[in-house]
């Protein structure tokens, strides 16, 4: 959020002997890229020492935390001294690293390209314009721009036809891509945009919420997703 809006995808080594004896996430439980590393992690079982920084308060400018990721957002993973942020990448990695098959990022390099895609689709579009819309609203109090939301309208039709080609977001199966764009377009619903016109959308999120339901989905998504929710309609009313 803010100045910790996800832009490129940073990976800062260090030597392993000053890194941390554990998987470190720096996260805030409200933070949708976060809540996508939080699933993930619950869905392939590795245990992450959680360390929360509140960025309404600008904890993540702390010296000890930009010495760490010097573009101070979040989330930020430091796996045993491999420092990661950019949500999309540290999904990737930890699937990659811990994953117990190749089923949620796959090897075949052709589908792997398609997973990619997703996700950049969802970095630098769909999510992007969520941000674009609301965050204003979030962070300065300032109206909504209608403009912004016929933006996001777009991207969601654009998502819409994507779904026509597998029964999921990039395979005909479930992979980190729909644990990303379920987190974005979750939040989208607690927002109160309205999906109607976007079916396919509607009918793949209740499939993603329940292939999540038993990885953590109302307490680490849903829970999370109405927070932000929260925030933003208490600022419409200032």
């Amino acid at each position: 959020m803010g100045n910790c809006i996800e832009s490129v995808a940073v990976i800062q080594s260090k030597f392993v002997k000053r890194g941390p004896m554990t998987t470190v996430l720096y996260y805030l439980p409200a933070s949708p890229p976060c809540r996508s590393v939080l699933l993930l992690a619950k869905m392939i079982g590795v245990e992450l020492d959680l360390k929360v920084l509140n960025i309404m308060e600008s904890e993540q400018l702390k010296p000890d935390f930009v010495e760490l990721n010097p573009q101070h957002c979040i989330p930020t993973l430091d796996d045993h001294g491999l420092v990661l942020w950019e949500s999309r990448v540290i999904l990737s990695y930890l699937v990659s690293a811990y994953g117990k098959d190749e089923n949620l990022y796959p090897k075949d390099f052709r589908s792997r390209a398609i997973v990619d895609q997703r996700l950049h689709f969802d970095l630098g579009t769909l999510y992007q314009r969520v941000v674009d819309y609301y965050f204003p609203t979030i962070h300065l109090g300032a109206h909504l721009d209608q403009t912004k939301k016929a933006k996001l309208a777009e991207a969601l039709g654009w998502f819409d036809a994507m779904l026509k080609q597998f029964t999921w977001s990039a395979a005909n199966h479930f992979t980190i891509a729909d644990i990303s764009l379920c987190v974005t377009v979750s939040q989208i619903e607690a927002f109160q945009f309205d999906l109607h016109p976007y079916p396919r959308v509607r009918a793949w999120l209740l499939k993603c919420k329940d292939e999540l339901e038993a990885h953590g989905y109302k307490e680490i998504n849903e829970t999370g997703a109405e927070t932000l929710a929260g925030l933003f309609r208490s600022k419409l009313k200032q």
